[in-house]
C-alpha cells in the first residue's frame, strides 16, 4: 500500500516502486513512468527528481510562476493528483475545480493571489447556499495546490496558510418517525423494494447496495460482508460511441468502510427468495447482469415515498433512520459508528448530535424519577 500521498509501493522483489504521470495517449488514457529502488527513501526521492524534471520541461508560452491560477491548478491536478487519488475522487476535484475554483479565481495571476482574494473567494461560497462539507473540500483543494506551489518555489508565500475555516454546525438529519417508518416498511414489502429495506436494517449506503454481489453474502454466519461501492462519475475520456459518464465499481470510501454487518432474519430470507430469481447475476441487484444504476433505485423509492406522502425524504434518510433507532434502543456510539462505517466517533457524533441530546435527556429525567 501507498503511503499517504505517496505513489510509491513496495514490490513482490522487495524493491520501491514510484510511479509518475507522463502524459496521455491518442485516446485520452494516462501515461505513467516509473522509478525502483531498494529503499523507500530513495524511491521517494527518485520520484521527486522525476517530477522536479516534467516541471522544468513542461514550459508553456510563460513560465508556470508567472501564469494563471488556471495554469498552475491544471498543470497540478494533471501532474501531481492524477494517478496518486482514487478515479472517483480526482473527478470529484475537477467537478470542484471547473464548478467553483476556475470561474472565480481561473484568470487571476498566481503570483498575484493573495489571503485577501482567497478570503473574498470563501465568503463568496458561503453565500452561494453550499453546505458546509462543500465549502471546505474546495478550500482544501485550493490550498493543496498552492502548499505545492510553494514546495515547488513556484510561489514565495502560500495566500492560503493563515485563512481558517469555521465548520458550522450540522443541520439536523431527517429522520423517519417510528409510525413514518412501519407504513414505509409495509409499503416497502408490498413492492418488495429491497434495497430500502437493505439501507433501512443495516445502514448501507445507496452505492454499497448497488454494488453488492452475492458472494458478499455470508448465509451461515447472517452476515453481509461491504467490500465495494457504485457510483456514476465523468469520463475523462469522453466520446460519442462510449458517452460523458460511466458507471464505476470501486471501494468504499474508507478503510472503515469495509466492514461486514449483521443482517436481520428476515433481510436474509427476502434476499434468499430474490436469489432463487436471479438472472445468474453475480450482482444482487442488477440490470442486463450488470450492477444496478444508483439513479434507478433512487426514482423508484422516490415514486414509493411520494405514495406514502412524505415531504423531505430520500433514500439516504434511511441510513439516518437506521443510526438514529440504534441510539434510542441506547446502543452505544462506537458500535453505531462500526455498524456505519464512519472514520471515526466524531463523525458520528456531528451527525447524530441532536438524537444524543434527546437520549442523555432521558437518561437524566430517568434517574430522577429513582431518586
Amino acid at each position: 500500500m501507498a503511503r499517504r500521498g505517496e505513489n510509491i509501493y513496495k514490490r513482490r522483489d522487495g524493491r520501491y516502486e514510484g510511479r509518475y504521470v507522463v502524459g496521455k495517449n491518442l485516446k485520452g488514457k494516462t501515461r505513467f513512468g516509473y522509478v525502483y529502488a531498494r529503499k523507500y527513501t530513495e524511491a521517494r526521492k527518485l520520484l521527486l527528481e522525476k517530477k522536479a524534471e516534467q516541471l522544468r520541461c513542461t514550459e508553456p508560452s510563460v513560465p508556470l510562476s508567472q501564469g494563471t491560477l488556471a495554469t498552475w491548478m491544471e498543470y497540478w491536478m494533471e501532474s501531481e493528483l492524477l494517478g496518486s487519488v482514487k478515479k472517483s475522487t480526482w473527478q470529484t476535484y475537477r467537478n470542484q475545480l471547473m464548478r467553483h475554483i476556475l470561474p472565480a479565481l481561473g484568470d487571476c495571476m498566481l503570483s498575484q493571489l493573495s489571503p485577501k482574494i482567497v478570503l473574498g473567494f470563501v465568503d463568496g461560497l458561503e453565500n452561494s447556499g453550499l453546505a458546509s462539507s462543500t465549502i471546505q473540500s474546495i478550500y482544501r483543494l485550493l490550498s493543496a495546490a498552492m502548499r505545492f506551489a510553494l514546495d515547488e518555489g513556484v510561489i514565495r508565500k502560500n495566500p492560503c496558510r493563515k485563512i481558517r475555516i469555521q465548520r458550522k454546525e450540522r443541520k439536523e438529519q431527517r429522520v423517519l418517525s417510528r409510525s413514518e417508518q412501519k407504513s414505509l416498511l409495509n409499503a416497502a414489502n408490498e413492492n418488495k423494494d429491497l434495497p430500502a429495506l437493505l439501507s433501512l436494517y443495516t445502514g448501507m449506503r445507496l452505492g454499497e447496495i448497488c454494488a453488492l454481489k452475492w458472494t458478499d453474502i455470508d448465509w451461515e454466519k447472517g452476515t453481509i460482508s461491504v467490500r465495494r461501492t457504485a457510483q456514476r462519475i465523468a469520463r475523462t475520456d469522453a466520446s460519442d460511441n462510449n458517452g460523458k459518464t460511466m458507471l464505476m465499481i470501486g471501494t468504499p470510501k474508507s478503510v472503515r468502510s469495509q466492514r461486514i454487518l449483521p443482517a436481520p432474519e428476515f433481510i436474509l430470507c427476502l434476499l434468499k427468495a430474490k436469489q432463487r430469481q436471479s438472472d445468474s447475476s453475480e450482482y444482487v441487484f442488477s440490470s442486463n447482469k450488470h450492477a444496478v444504476e444508483p439513479r434507478t433505485i433512487q426514482r423508484r423509492f422516490k415514486q414509493l415515498v411520494d405514495r406514502l406522502g412524505f415531504s423531505g425524504v430520500h433514500f439516504h434518510t434511511l441510513r439516518h433512520s437506521f443510526a438514529t433507532r440504534l441510539l434510542e434502543l441506547g446502543v452505544d456510539i462506537k458500535t453505531i459508528s462500526a455498524l456505519l462505517g464512519h472514520g471515526s466517533t466524531r463523525t458520528t457524533l456531528d451527525f447524530y448530535a441532536h438524537s444524543l441530546v434527546e437520549q442523555q435527556r432521558s437518561a437524566v429525567a430517568l434517574l430522577a424519577t429513582c431518586g
